[in-house]
């Protein structure tokens, strides 16, 4: 009986310890990413009251406000020095002479291990506005559908950060503006980062996730990756151990090369994708990319591009590979490695 007080310890400690393994498997956090909560926050924020989220106009300003509120109910802090949500800026739409006013929206988790580190999720929470015939662009999947995800990546995140299990390195999600005028608000974040560039170890960009394009049709169970291995063939090894592991996607690699042709607005031109949305201006700065992707549609940059036609239950599946992509990235031992 003198050693019963060891033995109740032994099993004490192994008890925690293996309530502790259980709580760090990441599927535990992703488990919180679901159609409904995604579809739940869509149905807001691509809604007529966004009146389409053009840069620089009330649409905008009702965009931004939301994913603050949004972040201030989950407790993760805002990312601008000064604790604030907003990065403001002044852009020129130069397709359209002229300047504007407007924000990127950023929030913020600090790492446990190796903060000076960040990995940077992105979106543009802006689309196309207000028809001249008075119907409005809600853009559901370009990019409502980003928006949402990452909503859902930093609530998973953020869970784990209460359960004491938070990502070793710092978490950027950043909502960029202006990407409709030209990737305005990412090439102003790049140009004037509030996270140094140097320590910024890659970039996962959404845009577009919540559909099906004309070549899925058969077997929708897919997402366009483009950008992996262009970088960082340890990013690209990472994304696919992750899909294999948790999610079992068909990731489509055809649109890594910008040549490949695509049908958009009644006629073939070549897809240059990977120069199309914002992770470009962190590849420009040589920092790894991946951009997720499901391929246009006849909805893309129309009025009918609305909540009722997004796939949520594959919605919610691409979420998690970038959930899972993101939390190896931030937890690996090693900094993800550039080609020489």
């Amino acid at each position: 009986m003198k050693h019963l007080p060891l033995l109740l310890a032994f099993l004490f400690v192994a008890c925690v310890s293996s309530q502790k393994n259980i709580a760090f498997d990441p599927e535990t956090y992703a488990t919180t990413i679901t159609a409904q909560e995604l579809k739940e926050h869509l149905y807001t924020y691509a809604s007529d009251a966004f009146l389409g989220r053009e840069a620089g106009t009330e649409g905008e300003t009702i965009a931004i406000n939301y994913l603050k509120a949004e972040y201030e109910s989950l407790g993760i802090k805002g990312g601008m020095p000064n604790g604030d949500y907003f990065m403001p800026m002044t852009l020129n739409a130069y397709r359209e002479n002229k300047t504007f006013d407007a924000n990127n929206v950023l929030a913020y988790i600090e790492g446990s291990e190796k903060p000076d580190e960040i990995l940077v999720i992105t979106a543009h929470l802006d689309h196309i506005g207000i028809e001249a015939d008075g119907q409005i662009n809600n853009g559901a999947d370009d990019d409502g559908s980003g928006n949402v995800a990452i909503l859902e990546i930093a609530e998973a995140f953020k869970q784990a950060v209460k359960d004491g299990n938070g990502p070793k390195r710092s978490i950027l999600f950043l909502h960029v503006t202006g990407e409709e005028k030209g990737l305005l608000g990412s090439k102003y974040y790049t140009d004037n980062p509030v996270y140094p560039l140097e320590h910024t170890v890659a970039n996962l960009n959404i845009d577009m996730i919540g559909r099906i394009d004309a070549l899925h049709e058969e077997k929708p169970n897919y997402i366009y990756l483009i950008g992996s291995d262009i970088l960082s063939q340890d990013l690209h090894d990472v994304s696919a151990a992750m899909n294999d592991s948790y999610v079992n996607l068909e990731l489509d690699y055809r649109y890594n090369d910008p040549t490949t042709e695509v049908f958009e607005r009644g006629r073939y031109i070549e897809n240059r994708y990977y120069y199309r949305s914002d992770h470009y201006n962190f590849a420009k700065n040589n920092i790894p990319v991946i951009f997720y992707f499901n391929g246009t549609h006849e909805d893309y940059h129309a009025p009918t591009d609305t909540v009722e036609k997004i796939e949520y239950d594959l919605l919610e599946k691409r979420t998690k590979l970038i959930f899972h992509t993101a939390w190896e990235i931030a937890n690996r031992d090693e900094r993800l490695k550039l080609k020489e």
